[in-house]
């Protein structure tokens, strides 16, 4: 196994892992979310296998607004995080948690923040494993926009 940050992304390989993850999400919406992550100051990890393979991917962003259960802004920020179901349970999501751990230990950062949603137990049980721990759980909510009666008339 071999996790590289690379210098130009394989967008292809990391569409496919990201489609893995999360397949209701439309692909434009993948893809500009991947132009989002490249303009920033953003890194992506990606897990190779022995036949240089992609198995395992993890992205990285900086959010600097306030993060829940953090002590610090900015903050690095565990976007996506996934390992292939086949490869799971060999170390991979540890090697890429302990890859973007290094890389934000060494960008002078202090924390590294996450989330999962709360019906995905085996993602919080991985995180908990790592060492991260809960910090609070929330629902979300969005109410559509409607103009006034007076604006519309």
């Amino acid at each position: 196994m071999n996790i590289r940050k690379p210098a130009n992304p394989d967008k292809s390989r990391w569409l496919e892992l990201r489609r893995a993850l999360w397949p209701e999400c439309p692909e434009h919406r993948h893809l500009l979310e991947m132009e989002h992550l490249l303009r920033s100051q953003a890194v992506i990890f990606f897990a190779e296998d022995s036949d240089e393979q992609a198995i395992g991917f993890a992205e990285v962003s900086i959010r600097r607004d306030h993060v829940e259960g953090t002590s610090s802004a900015p903050v690095p920020y565990l976007e996506a995080w996934y390992v292939v179901p086949n490869s799971r349970g060999h170390g991979i999501g540890r090697a890429l948690i302990e890859s973007a751990e290094e890389w934000a230990l060494g960008a002078g950062f202090s924390e590294l923040a996450s989330d999962a949603e709360s019906d995905q137990i085996d993602a919080i049980q991985a995180h908990l494993k790592l060492g991260f721990r809960e910090v609070g759980r929330s629902v979300h909510f969005v109410r559509p926009l409607r103009p006034s009666r007076a604006e519309q008339a």
